[in-house]
């Protein structure tokens, strides 16, 4: 086979340096849509690997479709750190998934891109909010408003994260959790406002609807009702004032 991505054993942690997962890629000489069409008819993936250095140029290379599929299921094209090795050779990088190219209708694999991984150099990731824990101001009958869902983080690679916790137990109604509240450990530094809203806990409004306001009212004759009457009532008169004369 062309490559493989195989899987030594489960990684440990919540680190998503995956040091078990190694990808076999090959480098492809030809470019261009044909030699690409060709590649994905072989069941075969187009991909480039760039960065690490001003000093590595890109290297085009060809992925088995299964390996990246297999890579898609496990979660390991957010944020994850793995290793690729070319075919028939000790060679390996640290890479992780920068971009994938899908097709507009049958979203299909049509390109990956991979860039370099340096261990000893700090990158800039976005990580997802995980929230946990019973808001007792949700008990309260409040309302809990998730709205911060991600955020970037700075940290060497071996220390990403697959998510940023944050505890609500300690949110009442009228309470607000910040980032500046989060504790993402001591090697992991979270980017942007510190005063930035994560998560609060609102007071639910009562509203009172006009099919409510219209029950608790009490039920009133309707105008068109009473001026019919009155116009009956007028109506008959004169007859009776006529029958009178014909006696």
């Amino acid at each position: 086979t062309p490559g493989i991505c195989r899987t030594v054993r489960p990684g440990k942690g919540d680190s998503m340096l995956q040091q078990n997962v190694i990808v076999e890629v090959e480098k492809r000489a030809a470019t261009g849509k044909n030699a690409c069409n060709r590649l994905r008819e072989k069941d075969l993936i187009p991909a480039v690997l760039y960065g690490g250095g001003s000093d590595l140029g890109s290297v085009s290379l060809s992925v088995p479709r299964k390996s990246l599929l297999d890579l898609f299921r496990k979660g390991l094209h957010q944020n994850a750190v793995f290793l690729l090795q070319l075919k028939g050779t000790d060679d390996k990088r640290h890479v992780m998934v920068r971009d994938v190219t899908l097709s507009p209708l049958r979203r299909e694999l049509l390109h990956v891109d991979f860039v370099r991984i340096l261990l000893d150099k700090k990158l800039k990731v976005k990580v997802p909010v995980e929230t946990f824990g019973a808001a007792p101001g949700v008990k309260e009958g409040g309302l809990l408003d998730v709205v911060t869902r991600e955020l970037e983080v700075e940290c060497l690679p071996a220390d990403i994260p697959s998510s940023i916790k944050a505890d609500l137990s300690s949110l009442a109604i009228g309470t607000v959790l910040r980032v500046a509240d989060l504790v993402p450990g001591d090697r992991v530094k979270i980017l942007g406002d510190a005063e930035r809203v994560v998560a609060h806990v609102v007071a639910q409004r009562a509203e009172t609807t006009e099919a409510q306001a219209a029950a608790a009212a009490p039920t009133a004759e309707p105008e068109v009702l009473k001026k019919g009457k009155k116009e009956e009532e007028g109506k008959a008169a004169p007859k009776a004032a006529e029958k009178k004369e014909k006696k």
